[in-house]
């Protein structure tokens, strides 16, 4: 299609550019996200292939952490539980204490009569040579010495008996077995009680 102020006639070039949808050299530039388009699809696939992975790697591994958690916990526990009742069971059979060892008993309790009122009870369990004292300082929990390693087990037993947990070697006291007591023996509270009663 000829212009009108186009001095020259039409010719072939003119029907060609009459054919095409756009004319001249100034066409509407694209837009980025459409000259990118190949690029931003590529980008956000293997952004959401990353998050799967992730997810699926954290997933496992939060799983392999509490199974390999789970075992070990109770194993550990039951392990460190079977010992202590081993040893319980065995150290506090009376075969394995010796009750013709000499003991001695403190008064770390200041309460009056304390050692005398334990020196009747442990004689009671026929042990046979009880001995009494008084301690220096008033002390706050219950507590059985030994001498030697040989009489360890003894010591534990009576330790045992009268609830003062474990026993421990030192040489603090004159006896080979010494026992720091700091409250009065169950049978004893009671007959005190009827007594002051």
């Amino acid at each position: 299609m000829a212009d009108s102020q186009y001095p020259f006639p039409p010719d072939r070039f003119d029907d060609e550019a009459d054919a095409v949808s756009f004319h001249g050299a100034h066409r509407a530039e694209e837009p980025f996200w459409r000259q990118n388009l190949l690029y931003i699809i590529i980008i956000g696939a293997a952004l959401v292939m990353l998050i799967v992975l992730l997810f699926l790697i954290g997933g496992r591994g939060g799983d392999g952490d509490e199974r390999a958690q789970d075992p070990t916990t109770p194993a550990a526990s039951e392990s460190s539980e079977a010992p202590a009742e081993e040893t319980t069971e065995e150290e506090t059979p009376a075969p394995e204490a010796d009750k013709s060892i000499p003991i001695q008993v403190i008064n770390a309790g200041g309460i009056n009569g304390l050692a005398g009122r334990w020196q009747s009870t442990l004689e009671d369990s026929d042990w046979a040579e009880v001995g009494v004292g008084t301690a220096d300082n008033v002390q706050q929990e219950p507590v059985v010495f030994y001498h030697d390693q040989e009489d360890a087990e003894t010591a534990q037993a009576l330790a045992d008996e009268v609830g003062a947990g474990e026993a421990r070697q030192s040489d603090e006291y004159e006896a080979r077995i010494t026992y720091v007591a700091v409250d009065d023996p169950e049978s004893g509270n009671d007959e005190e009680g009827g007594d002051e009663g």
